[in-house]
């Protein structure tokens, strides 16, 4: 078995703590700016230091999280704030933005990155991509499965980390903009206002609706896989939960520290004691196994309640009784329903007690609230949240070292020991002759064996040299205590790196034609209608929906005369990516390029085919236009950036840009398909009965808003926003920002709202009778 790595989160000082005292072998945090969890307590600049030498006295490795798309005002404070990290010592940085990738390898070259998960990174190609632009490893997509992991680390041999345990997004991470563009918080900028967790109606147009949590997955727990995870060649088991609290963490990481050294070194562990464990301190109707099995039903859902659910503890009865289903005491957490309460006295025929166990027939209070029939949940468990509370205790664990001492009459006391391959010695007073009873070796053994605030703590000494003398005992406890001060301070300092400031390499940038307007579509009416007319010159077909009735095929790329054609590829692409492959080798005759954002399909064609990148590339900044343009003919700027952030990006470009001025922007995109789960009866052991063919689809908010879903040939869903983004009254403005490409992308338009489009282009004006967005361009994300 290899190596394998426990990452553990820490959103505070405390949790890094817990966090080192279960056994975690590095720890990922966030600071005040630029972190994926901007509401987390995250470290300030002094903390961070503290934090991390506290980590790297017990030779645990801390990873920074600069994990947002930087804008291009933000970039230098960024690169600052690298220079610190770099300068105090973190091991390596968790980035998205790779822009800022691109300023780090200039700078400082032997910063170690990995790519976030919000970079996408789901295939073997794509993580050769970001290997070979110099990140050590990759943080994969939560959505692969067991053998796609092993693919990527053993047989590609990258080097890769996968989240085990905690929340999961139903979205992949770095593709969602339905925070950004309902509420303008957006989750490539750590701002997620979580609109997963609310209530939706899907709507068919003939099959019904059903209305339930119905994009809020549970918790992901692989306990239970551990070794076959092990077995699969990934370095790090990940661990989710920077914005939980200390508890968590410890009971957590503790579990999963078990886990492993079960399988690693054949430890003892009860299993069903961690589930158990697992299970109180957080889940949401129970857990699944997220994708690592390729379960994408309904099974990996909570449909009925987003929050923590707690432990079913039983029903009330009359009088507000309840035959207890498992365990209580003073100070738990009781919920039912959506209220709850803190359990403040328990009553056991008649007699009020401190606990009560499975079986009993007790009364809890306050019972007002609670009714008969009403089920009710243990949330926390304040014994075992107690015990917990232990580990949050600086300097709770010791790392055990083995001394040597000198005990020699009229010469100073000389006390070493090797930590890290390293030698460490003190010289401390002079042992005097004894003039009444001389120092035993076993009470000088006893001083030393002494620890404190400090990592460290001798577990034997070893006398070098041992003669009948005197010391005073605060002469030891001095010499103890300094030993350790140089070991602390030697391993931490070993840390730190002095800034050098590198040169900014020049890159071989791709300077694509200008294009004018690229459309693109995805049934035949659409193409119809743009084929009709004129004024139309480029053209992308997207063959993602072939199993629908009417959709685009590749035959269609052969029928094509006098227009420029483009193949718009899938930006996910898992299990299907050889037959995507074969499907562009197949229109190569009749294409000038393709349109994508999947970096696998960049790699494999950068050097042969016209490539437009798609808007989530997440292009922010203009060193994220300059590291995507080595490969691609024409990169499309982010959705999310504003009229003054594109302004200010296009000021120094020196190559052609594209930016979408129409279309229903896809707000997420989803291995999991609420159509098939809800009226496909898809489960972990059904298979889904093609609901999403057989009828049309919206998904319904609590404000009304309609979100157009479609299913694709991969059975992923595609959650598009309720108005179509429409810019044609600013085209004239782009162009004076150096803007020389346009997208317009259709998906859900009939042939006559294509044609309504269309005029609208030409005329420079919209439609006054149609609803529309102009998405972020004046109002931008925090």
């Amino acid at each position: 078995m290899n190596k394998i790595e426990l990452l553990a989160p820490a959103g505070s000082i405390e949790s890094l703590i817990a966090a080192i005292n279960r056994g975690a072998d590095a720890i990922y945090l966030g600071g005040n700016k630029f972190s994926a969890r901007a509401y987390a307590s995250n470290f300030d600049n002094e903390t961070m230091m503290k934090a991390l030498d506290y980590a790297h006295s017990y030779g645990v490795k801390v990873y920074v999280t600069i994990n947002t798309l930087l804008k291009e005002s933000e970039l230098k404070e960024a690169l600052k704030y690298v220079g610190y990290l770099y300068e105090i010592g973190v091991d390596a940085l968790i980035i998205q933005d790779v822009g800022l990738i691109s300023l780090i390898k200039s700078v400082y070259s032997d910063f170690e990155l990995h790519a976030s998960t919000q970079m996408t990174v789901h295939n073997g190609e794509g993580a050769l991509y970001f290997t070979e632009k110099g990140l050590q490893r990759i943080v994969l997509s939560r959505e692969l499965s067991l053998d796609e992991v092993k693919y990527i680390s053993k047989d590609l041999g990258i080097e890769t980390e996968i989240f085990v345990h905690g929340a999961l997004c139903v979205c992949y991470s770095g593709q969602c903009l339905m925070s950004s563009m309902i509420g303008g918080r957006s989750g490539n900028r750590g701002r997620c206002a979580q609109p997963c967790r609310m209530q939706y109606t899907l709507k068919g147009e003939k099959l019904g609706e059903k209305k339930a949590y119905l994009l809020s997955p549970k918790d992901m727990c692989l306990i239970d896989d551990v070794e076959a995870i092990i077995d699969s060649g990934t370095s790090s088991l990940k661990v989710e939960g920077r914005m939980k609290r200390p508890e968590y963490v410890s009971g957590v990481v503790d579990t999963y520290r078990n886990a492993i050294d079960k399988v690693l070194y054949k430890k003892k562990f009860d299993l069903n004691k961690g589930r158990r464990e697992l299970f109180q301190l957080f889940n949401r109707e129970g857990f699944s196994k997220a994708y690592i099995y390729k379960n994408i039903g309904k099974d990996m859902m909570s449909y009925n309640f987003p929050k923590n659910t707690g432990v079913f503890i039983g029903k009330a009865l009359e009088k507000g009784e309840i035959i207890l289903e498992e365990s209580v005491s003073l100070g738990d957490g009781i919920r039912y329903g959506e209220a709850g309460f803190i359990l403040s006295k328990i009553l056991l025929n008649g007699k009020e007690v401190k606990e009560a166990f499975k079986g009993d027939k007790v009364k809890l209070f306050p019972s007002g609230g609670y009714k008969k029939g009403n089920s009710l949940y243990k949330t926390s468990d304040k014994k075992l949240y107690d015990d917990l509370k232990e580990y949050i205790k600086p300097y709770k664990k010791k790392i055990t070292l083995r001394g040597e001492l000198e005990f020699k009459i009229n010469s100073p006391l000389i006390l070493k020991t090797k930590f890290n391959g390293k030698e460490y010695e003190v010289a401390g007073d002079m042992v005097e002759v004894a003039t009444n009873a001389p120092l035993s070796a076993d009470r000088i053994e006893e001083c030393l064996k002494k620890s404190g605030e400090i990592p460290y703590k001798f577990e034997k000494i070893d006398f070098n040299v041992f003669e009948d003398g005197f010391i005073k005992i605060s002469s030891l406890n001095n010499l103890r205590r300094e030993l350790f001060e140089k070991i602390l301070k030697g391993e931490v300092s070993s840390f730190r790196r002095k800034r050098i400031q590198g040169t900014k390499e020049k890159k071989n940038i791709k300077f694509g034609e200008n294009l004018g307007y690229v459309y693109s579509c995805i049934n035949k009416n659409q193409l119809k209608a743009l084929l009709e007319d004129e004024c139309v010159k480029n053209i992308a077909l997207d063959i993602s929906y072939t199993k629908h009735k009417e959709f685009l095929t590749k035959d269609d790329f052969k029928n094509i005369k006098d227009k420029n054609i483009y193949f718009m590829v899938p930006n996910i692409i898992k299990k299907e990516f050889k037959n995507i492959v074969k499907q562009i080798d197949e229109v190569i005759p009749y294409i000038k390029g393709l349109i994508t954002s999947n970096v696998g399909i960049i790699r494999l064609y950068r050097d042969k085919l016209f490539i437009i990148g798609d808007y989530k590339l997440n292009i922010f900044n203009n060193e994220g236009l300059e590291f995507y343009c080595e490969d691609i003919d024409i990169p499309t700027l982010s959705l999310e950036l504003n009229r003054k952030e594109i302004k200010e990006l296009m000021k120094n470009v020196n190559s052609n840009v594209a930016i979408g001025i129409y279309g229903k922007t896809e707000l997420m995109v989803s291995e999991y398909c609420p159509i098939g789960s809800i009226f496909g009866n898809k489960s972990s052991k059904k298979e889904c009965n093609g609901a999403c063919i057989k009828d049309s689809f919206t998904l319904i908010d609590r404000k009304n808003e309609g979100f157009k879903v479609l299913g694709d040939n991969s059975c992923r869903s595609h959650i598009l926003n309720s108005l179509a983004l429409n810019l044609v009254e600013q085209i004239d403005e782009l162009k004076s920002f150096n803007i020389s490409t346009f997208r317009v992308d259709f998906k859900d338009e009939s042939y006559d709202e294509v044609k309504i489009i269309l005029d609208e282009i030409k005329k420079g004006e919209k439609n006054k009778d149609r609803n529309y967005t102009k998405g972020h361009y004046r109002r931008g994300v925090e």
